[in-house]
């Protein structure tokens, strides 16, 4: 198709054809000085200059008018465009608008495949959660579960402030969860990034502090207000292996691990709370790390379950202790 520049080159060229020599020469001057000079001997040139100027004129303005045209469209065609994944929509080019098309259809650049894409993308990701609490050990005393313990930090208002101090809290749970009353003082908990050891025992006759048992406690919760929780023993010349701590148990099962020490007589129990408890086997040992072990035990006993096993006999009845989680 021809443009507007062509079809006005092609009538100005047209134009040109047709003017003769006759036309485009000057005529000779008439005799005689005082002759009027001719009035159409320039009347031709004139009119094929005008002819020209005008033509240039309605150039310049078509060719102004055809790139307005495309630079400023009179109605911008709406685009329907997924977010891309920096989340800023594309938009169409200026030089190149896009067709108009249907909000639900996808951009004629995109294939079904990105379109899917970038939908996913433009869906804001899940808000931040802080993940739960993980302990890595067994909860044996005094909280069954963080909830528990979220619970008494949140609400407590303040009673039994000895859930803050980790050695009150293992003199508790020795005293009044296993019942080894006997052993009433406390050493100084020694801390690491593994949580608080502390040492329980008795005094003998001659004044000396003896440690039962070494209780390991961490905090249950993040926070600097969370209660300390009972979850083991350090074992040292009496200690519980089998079966693993924190692994999961079934009736019957054996226990066992070893001993240092003479004439002993070791007493095992099986606990699942303050009430429900039991005690399985008492088995003679003794000897330097020497093996001790029950036969299968049968106990009715169900989630968390705290194995003790004790001995004494020298000077009071529990002298030495040592504590293992598992769980059904």
């Amino acid at each position: 198709m021809n443009t507007i520049d062509d079809r006005i080159t092609a009538a100005l060229r047209a134009r040109a054809e047709l003017l003769t020599e006759a036309e485009l020469s000057p005529a000779a001057p008439p005799a005689g000085r005082w002759a009027q000079p001719s009035r159409g001997r320039w009347t031709a040139p004139l009119l094929a200059a005008a002819i020209v100027g005008v033509a240039a004129v309605a150039t310049v303005t078509a060719v102004q008018m055809s790139r307005s045209d495309h630079a400023h469209p009179a109605i911008r065609p709406t685009v329907s465009v997924h977010p891309s994944p920096s989340g800023v929509a594309p938009t169409p080019s200026a030089s190149n608008p896009a067709p108009s098309q249907s909000a639900t259809q996808p951009a004629p650049s995109q294939s079904p495949s990105q379109t899917a894409n970038t939908s996913q993308s433009a869906t804001p990701p899940p808000s931040s959660v802080t993940p739960p609490f993980v302990m890595g050990y067994e909860p044996l005393w005094p909280f069954g579960s963080y909830t528990e313990a979220e619970q008494w930090r949140t609400k407590a208002g303040g009673s039994q402030p000895w859930h803050l101090d980790a050695a009150q809290t293992a003199l508790n749970f020795t005293r009044s969860y296993l019942g080894f009353t006997e052993l009433d003082q406390v050493a100084e908990p020694r801390m690491d990034e593994q949580g608080a050891h502390v040492g329980v025992g008795y005094r003998d006759p001659n004044g000396q502090l003896r440690i039962a048992a070494v209780l390991h406690l961490i905090r249950y919760g993040d926070s600097k207000d969370s209660p300390w929780e009972v979850v083991g023993s350090d074992d040292t010349t009496l200690s519980l292996e089998k079966p693993a701590y924190g692994s999961r148990v079934s009736s019957p099962m054996t226990i066992g691990g070893h001993i240092t020490g003479v004439d002993e007589n070791i007493v095992v129990s099986v606990l699942a709370s303050q009430t429900d408890r039991s005690t399985v086997a008492q088995i003679p040992a003794g000897g330097d790390r020497s093996a001790w072990t029950t036969g299968p035990v049968s106990f009715a006993q169900r989630g968390t379950l705290t194995l003790v096993a004790s001995t004494g006999g020298h000077l009071q009845q529990v002298e030495r202790f040592a504590i293992h989680g598992v769980h059904t």
